[in-house]
């Protein structure tokens, strides 16, 4: 497809001799394929005999069979202040309460930026160009700055909760916030709709912008139906998507059943609130009866394998997934916070080989599948689905390109899907580009220093570690 830029149409950069997973309507998959970029829009995509011979350009880069795939999007990522623990704790449930309670006296402009910026990077280094969380900043400006200095696409907001349910009997020793931490967290319904308006009138998503805002919160049961019904109106005047957490665990179905009579989804659309513009994170624990209103509504939903598997929260035992896909429904992918890497590819490996282990059941969910998932998907649970998620003339120029000096990349089939969701994963990602700029190229960042940059991130962790102290959770004998 030679696509709209006409004979000998000079664009910025033309990407030649690429092996190109298109993700378009069509899937191709483009054996010796060729993009044109300018002004950072994909003006054309085909291949190479066809686009190369009536393209003129400033820069070409010849990428030698390299691999190349739309940026992937991360739907639910926590950058902030926790980002510098990681690694350190928790350990099992028990310790979550005792981290986040330090944290809480660590959280500061600097950390804020710091956990942000380590976020961003491994984002990026790992073939992400978007994510979004769901209103985890204390410090909105300085998570901006990360996401603006690293150069890739994000969706922040300010940390947003304003009801803390008292069910009696109710166990949360699993769950994801203590009653503690909700009761310190909790802001009133005013100011949270007034935060609401703020962030996504500052950062505007409907501009073009690499920072948008959105109505993010928390959810959980943690939001008051007042609050819920306010930002989805907000959502919907300022043109963006409404995204939060659902049904992590089962205690929020025993919250619902307690105060409401019914469970979480079903009450979500007695309300209103569930409809097309709204995106659920986790869903680990629904009825049938709560797919089915999921899918007739057009809501999206974010599935993040990592943080259950690694918290035994059921998103692969009791999970509805497959059945959503089967239905319609956009399951995005996340890579959420304390569950690992933030590494969407290998998000896209769990999803696909989870629900084959446990269910004993081939192929359940196929490479194509999760490709789909970690790129078309989450454009939509992004509200982004006109702008990124595939290699199409008119869409942005959202690119990752794959080395070919690694083993992982080998052997170099015509058909690439396999190869790169169960063999190379995110390992051999070289360079990425957004709006057609890269921000990673050969694997070192050009916006800023990154040897910097980690020995800042270093300096701050070790603060951390003093405070927690070195040895409260470790297992084995630290000897200096």
């Amino acid at each position: 497809m030679r696509g709209e830029v006409g004979n000998e149409a000079r664009v910025d950069l033309l990407l030649r001799h690429g092996r190109i997973l298109t993700m378009d309507r069509q899937r191709r998959i483009l054996v010796d394929g060729a993009v044109a970029i300018r002004d950072g829009i994909i003006v054309s995509v085909g291949p190479d005999s066809e686009v190369a011979t009536v393209t003129a350009t400033t820069s070409t880069r010849d990428l030698r069979g390299a691999l190349v795939h739309p940026g992937l999007i991360d739907a639910h990522v926590h950058a902030g202040s926790s980002e510098l623990s990681r690694g350190m704790a928790p350990k099992d449930h028990a310790d979550y309460g005792a981290v986040d309670d330090w944290l809480f006296t660590f959280r500061k402009p600097e950390t804020d930026n710091l956990g942000a910026l380590l976020s961003c990077m491994e984002m990026v280094t790992n073939g992400t160009t978007a994510y979004s969380d769901t209103g985890g900043s204390f410090f909105l400006d300085e998570t901006v700055r990360a996401i603006e200095k690293v150069g890739m696409r994000g969706m922040p907001g300010n940390s947003m909760l304003d009801f803390n349910p008292q069910v009696p009997g109710r166990d949360t020793s699993a769950g994801a916030m203590s009653e503690e931490e909700a009761e310190v967290l909790r802001t009133p319904t005013r100011v949270c709709v007034e935060r609401l308006d703020e962030q996504m009138t500052r950062y505007p998503f409907r501009d073009g912008g690499r920072v948008r805002g959105g109505a993010t919160m928390y959810g959980c049961m943690r939001c008051s139906d007042e609050l819920l019904i306010a930002a989805q109106a907000l959502a919907r005047r300022h043109g963006a998507p409404m995204i939060m957490h659902q049904s992590w665990d089962p205690e929020e179905v025993t919250i619902s059943e307690s105060l409401y009579g019914c469970r979480p989804i079903e009450h979500l659309a007695e309300i209103g609130v569930l409809d097309e513009n709204l995106t659920l994170v986790h869903m680990n624990h629904l009825s049938p009866t709560e797919v089915d209103l999921v899918a007739d509504s057009g809501t999206r939903v974010v599935h993040c394998p990592a943080a259950s598997l690694r918290r035994g929260m059921g998103a692969i035992r009791n999970g509805s997934f497959p059945e959503m896909l089967a239905k319609g429904v956009q399951v995005a992918l996340g890579s959420d916070g304390y569950s690992g890497r933030r590494d969407l590819l290998r998000q896209a490996y769990l999803a696909a080989v989870g629900f084959r282990e446990f269910r004993g059941e081939l192929p359940v969910l196929t490479g194509e599948t999760v490709l789909e998932m970690a790129t078309l998907h989450g454009a939509k649970a992004l509200g982004l689905e006109n702008e990124v998620g595939s290699i199409e003339i008119g869409k942005r120029a959202d690119l990752v390109i794959h080395s070919l000096d690694r083993p992982e990349a080998y052997p170099r089939f015509r058909d690439p899907v396999d190869n790169l969701v169960y063999f190379r994963s995110s390992s051999t990602v070289d360079t990425v580009f957004v709006d057609g700029e890269a921000i990673l190229d050969k694997g070192r960042f050009t916006r800023f220093d990154a040897e910097d940059a980690y020995r800042r991130i270093d300096a701050a962790a070790s603060e951390f570690e003093a405070g927690v102290g070195a040895t409260t959770y470790a297992v084995w004998p630290l000897v200096d």
